[in-house]
C-alpha cells in the first residue's frame, strides 16, 4: 500500500500528501489502477486527522490523478488523464491567462518562416526534401549541426559524430535508449527538468538524485562532486544527466572548476554523460563543455529551438564514435528520420545569419525582463541572469510555493513551484520557476509579474509568523 514519508510532510499536510502522490505518479512509482490505502488507515499511519486525508484525496481527484469507485476505494487514474505541467493545452474556453510556467523561447521573435518557404519553393532541388533519407540526417545537415555546436557551444564537434534529432527532447530520449539498459542507475540533479524523470521511468532506469552545493544565500550552484562520488561508491551508477548551463530550473551555470571535479569522477567510474544544453546559445561567456573534458564519455545535445525554430523540432546530438550506430537505430525506431524540410530551413537560418540576428533580438528582451524582475523582487530571492529564459524565485520558508502557484492561477497567472522539478522530496527548497520567454508583449509580461507579486504578498500577510506575546 502506498504511503508518503511522514517525516517529509510540510504544512498544510493535505497539500503535501497530494503533492507526494502526484510526484509518485509522474515518476512511475504509482501506475494506473494502483489502489490507494483507505482514508482511515492512511490517517492512522501518518498520524493525521481523517479530514486531512479526505482533503488530500479530494485535491488529487480534482487534478484527475485518482478516481474514487463506490464500495471499492480510490485508484490511480489513467496516465493519459494526467497532463504534464510543461505541456501546452488548447484553450477551448477562451479564458485569459498569462504564461509564466513554460519556457517557449520568445517564439514570436523567430525568423520569418513565410519568407524562407517562398525561397525554398523557387529552389529546383526542393523536391529532394520530400524523400526518405538516413536516420541520422544527410551529410550536409550534419555538417551544419556540427558547425552550430562549434560556434554556439564552443564544443569540439565534427560532422561524423553529429546526428540530427527532432529537437533536444528527442535527443534526451534517444540518448537514454542508446546508452543504457533496463535497470541501469542514472545520476541527476536533485532539481531537474521534469520530462527527464518521465523518460527514465518509462525506460525502467533508476533515478539517483545527487545533492547540490549551495552558495552563501542557500541558492543551488551545481551538483556536488563529493555527493556524486559517494553515490558511485554506494552503488553501480552507469550514467549522469546534466544541464551545465542555465540549469533548468535553478538557472545556475557550472563553473569550470566544478566541471573539472565532476569530470574526474566521471572518468574514475567510467560514467556516460548526457550533456543537455538547450540554453547555451544565449550565454555569451562560454564554459568548457563536458565533450571537451571527457570526449569518449559524453553525448552533447544541442538545439536551435529556443533561439529560432521551436515549431521545426530540430536538434543535434554529438556522440562517441562507438555509440553512433546505436543512436542511428534509436532515431530510426522512434521517428525513422527528422523531416528533411524542417532541417533544411534550420540549416539555412544557421548559415545565412538569421540565427545570430534572432539571438541578439531575444537577448535584448531577456535583459529588459530580468531587470524588471530585479526591480520587483528582493535581490537575495532571485536567481537567474540577463541571458536566461527563466528565473528561480526563492520564497520564505514560512510560505508555501504550491499555495502561491494556486493563488497566482486564481489571478490568471500560470507559474510552477519547485515540486514539479523535484527528483526526490526535499523540505528546504521553496521556490518558483518564472519564465521570461513565453509572453509576447512586454506590457503583458510586466502585468503578469505584478500579479504574481500580489499573490505572494497576499499569502505573506496570511502566513507570516506571528510574534510571541508575553
Amino acid at each position: 500500500m502506498w504511503k508518503p514519508d511522514p517525516n517529509k510532510l510540510t504544512s498544510p499536510k493535505y497539500l503535501s500528501i497530494a503533492t507526494a502522490l502526484e510526484q509518485d505518479i509522474q515518476t512511475g512509482r504509482l501506475v494506473e489502477g494502483d489502489k490507494l490505502p483507505p482514508q482511515r488507515e492512511l490517517a492512522y499511519q501518518l498520524g493525521v486527522t481523517l479530514g486531512t486525508i479526505t482533503r488530500a484525496y479530494a485535491e488529487a481527484e480534482r487534478k484527475k490523478l485518482v478516481r474514487g469507485e463506490t464500495g471499492r476505494g480510490t485508484f490511480v487514474a489513467k496516465t493519459g488523464d494526467v497532463r504534464l505541467p510543461l505541456m501546452l493545452a488548447s484553450n477551448t474556453e477562451g479564458a485569459q491567462s498569462y504564461d509564466l510556467a513554460r519556457s517557449l523561447g520568445l517564439a514570436h521573435l523567430s525568423p520569418d518562416l513565410g519568407q524562407m518557404l517562398r525561397e525554398l519553393s523557387d529552389d529546383p532541388l526542393v523536391g529532394s526534401l520530400n524523400e526518405y533519407g538516413p536516420s541520422e540526417g544527410t551529410d550536409h545537415h550534419r555538417e551544419v549541426g556540427a558547425q552550430f555546436l562549434r560556434e554556439y557551444y564552443g564544443a569540439p564537434a565534427n560532422a561524423c559524430q553529429t546526428l540530427v534529432t527532432s529537437g533536444a527532447q528527442h535527443g534526451i530520449q534517444t540518448s537514454m535508449q542508446a546508452l543504457f539498459n533496463r535497470g541501469d542507475a542514472i545520476a541527476v540533479d536533485e532539481m531537474i527538468y521534469p520530462p527527464v524523470l518521465s523518460v527514465l521511468a518509462t525506460l525502467d532506469l533508476q533515478i539517483v538524485p545527487i545533492e547540490s552545493e549551495r552558495d552563501e544565500n542557500g541558492h543551488i550552484i551545481g551538483m556536488s562532486a563529493r555527493a556524486l562520488e559517494e553515490a558511485c561508491a554506494r552503488q553501480e551508477i552507469r550514467g549522469i544527466f546534466l544541464i551545465p548551463n542555465a540549469q533548468n530550473p535553478t538557472t545556475h551555470t557550472l563553473s569550470n572548476a566544478k566541471r573539472q571535479k565532476l569530470a574526474a569522477i566521471i572518468e574514475k567510474y567510467n560514467l556516460m554523460v548526457v550533456e543537455d544544453d538547450p540554453y547555451m546559445p544565449f550565454i555569451s561567456c562560454k564554459q568548457k563543455s563536458f565533450l571537451e573534458l571527457v570526449p569518449d564519455n559524453t553525448v552533447l545535445i544541442g538545439s536551435p529551438s529556443k533561439v529560432m525554430s521551436a515549431g521545426l523540432r530540430t536538434g543535434y546530438v554529438h556522440v562517441p564514435q562507438s555509440t553512433k550506430t546505436a543512436f542511428a537505430n534509436a532515431i530510426g525506431e522512434s521517428t525513422w528520420m527528422v523531416a528533411p524540410l524542417n532541417v533544411e530551413i534550420v540549416s539555412r537560418w544557421i548559415t545565412g545569419g538569421q540565427l545570430q540576428e534572432t539571438l541578439q533580438r531575444k537577448r535584448e528582451v531577456l535583459k529588459q525582463r530580468y531587470r524588471f524582475m530585479k526591480n520587483t523582487f528582493p535581490a537575495n530571492t532571485l536567481q537567474g541572469g540577463e541571458e536566461k529564459l527563466f528565473a528561480w524565485l526563492h520564497l520564505p520558508q514560512h510560505q508555501n510555493a504550491e499555495l502561491v502557484e494556486q493563488a497566482a492561477l486564481l489571478r490568471g497567472v500560470e507559474v510552477l513551484s519547485h515540486r514539479h522539478f523535484q527528483a526526490a522530496p526535499r523540505t528546504d527548497i521553496n521556490a518558483l520557476r518564472v519564465s521570461l520567454s513565453s509572453i509576447a508583449h512586454q506590457a503583458h509580461f510586466e502585468e503578469a509579474i505584478t500579479l504574481l507579486k500580489a499573490s505572494i504578498d497576499q499569502l505573506e500577510n496570511l502566513q507570516a509568523p506571528r510574534p510571541m506575546v508575553g
